[in-house]
């Protein structure tokens, strides 16, 4: 068996290639890295979305930005609610830009490898070392392991957030390019169902159905789809030119073995209350890459322990009291965020929906939702706010 490596970061996708690309500073040339990746190539699988502010980079990765938008816009029931922020602009990243520019940035740090195809089968202590086996039967020993394998297990009771969405290009203008559709909600029973769009162009935009449910709820996407986009374009034809799906758990805990630490979802880094992960995601490799560095510098790495991505206890407790809220009663639900839009200026609705929330920010808020759902919810939760 060769010799361990000081590092192995178990999963290459948006968390264990964000993390490798901040390790690759000149700082951290003496250490040996390995990321172990099951796919065997890249390709546009996400489209990555968040608020920045429109003054400064938020992260290193601002120049890929596919566009941004200072305008948004939520409806149910023929209202809309259009908010329009100074300070504020909501941008997105296409996922393969993400990975060739991680890619670009890690191929210029020769201390660190990244093996395609080779995905993670388990992870075991032994000896103060932790010794990884790769589905290809594979035997590796590593100092450190940094843990980027979301769990595929969830309950069938458990809520998630499901989505599926197509690129589309029409021949005539059919969005407005200023304007995100955050959510346009549909009432449902079966869950919180909303279309979300991303328009590029007048005739360009990623079209998605978004479904806040218990994962045991199983949409139609294709149905859904071909039938919002025949009401929306009268009937005018359209080009699908990409397609994405996923299913990401709402109420998934982080990583917990105490021999690794998550990253990414596996770290606690998705915000359930609204699915947002992305601008997390990179803080938490900032953060990890800076305690390592002063590790190598202090030369403490034998006891270098990766800092976990913390969440405040508030904040977790209204995510809960939030999504108890909602599935009490799906139907009202779309309700609770008109009034939300309706009542809070955008910069706060902003900062509450990005994590970033101030004590009076909160608190206007809270005081723009209905009193009855909310306190029930609360009731469920315990009060644990502080």
């Amino acid at each position: 068996m060769t010799a361990p490596w000081d590092i192995v970061i178990a999963g290459g996708g948006l968390s264990g290639l964000a993390l490798a690309a901040e390790l690759a500073a000149p700082e951290l040339s003496g250490l040996s890295v390995l990321v172990l990746e099951k796919r065997s190539s890249y390709q546009r699988d996400r489209t990555w979305s968040y608020w920045t502010p429109t003054e400064r980079p938020l992260h290193r990765y601002h120049a890929i930005e596919r566009q941004r938008w200072s305008q948004w816009s939520v409806s149910s029931k023929g209202q809309t609610c259009t908010h329009r922020s100074a300070q504020q602009a909501y941008a997105s990243i296409d996922a393969n830009d993400f990975y060739q520019a991680a890619q670009q940035t890690i191929s210029t740090a020769a201390h660190i490898t990244l093996r395609m195809g080779c995905g993670v089968a388990q992870l075991q202590n032994q000896r103060g070392l932790t010794q990884v086996t790769t589905e290809q039967g594979e035997t590796l020993l590593a100092r450190h392991v940094l843990d980027a394998r979301p769990s595929t297990k969830v309950s069938p009771s458990a809520l998630v957030q499901q989505f599926a969405g197509w690129e589309i290009h029409t021949a005539h203008d059919a969005f407005d390019p200023q304007t995100v559709q955050l959510m346009a909600f549909e009432p449902s029973a079966q869950g919180l169902h909303f279309w979300y769009v991303l328009p590029y162009s007048a005739r360009n935009a990623l079209v998605e159905s978004t479904w806040i449910s218990p994962a045991q709820w199983q949409p139609d996407y294709e149905a859904e789809l071909r039938a919002y986009l025949h009401q929306q374009l009268g009937g005018q034809p359209y080009d699908i030119s990409y397609r994405e799906q996923g299913v990401l758990p709402l109420d998934a805990q982080a990583h917990a073995d105490p021999a690794t630490t998550g990253l990414g979802r596996a770290g606690g880094t998705l915000r359930p209350s609204t699915g947002y992960a992305f601008v997390n995601t990179l803080a938490h490799a900032q953060q990890i890459a800076s305690s390592l560095t002063a590790a190598v510098r202090t030369q403490s790495l034998a006891t270098w322990q990766a800092p976990r991505f913390e969440r405040t206890a508030t904040e977790s407790w209204m995510d809960a009291v939030f999504l108890q809220a909602l599935s009490r009663n799906w139907q009202q639900a779309p309700q609770y965020f008109m009034q939300l839009f309706g009542a809070v200026p955008a910069d706060d609705v902003v900062a509450f929906l990005a994590g970033k929330v101030s004590a009076g920010q909160r608190l206007r808020v809270m005081r723009s939702l209905p009193v009855w759902p909310f306190a029930t919810a609360a009731l469920a939760q315990g009060w644990k706010l502080r």
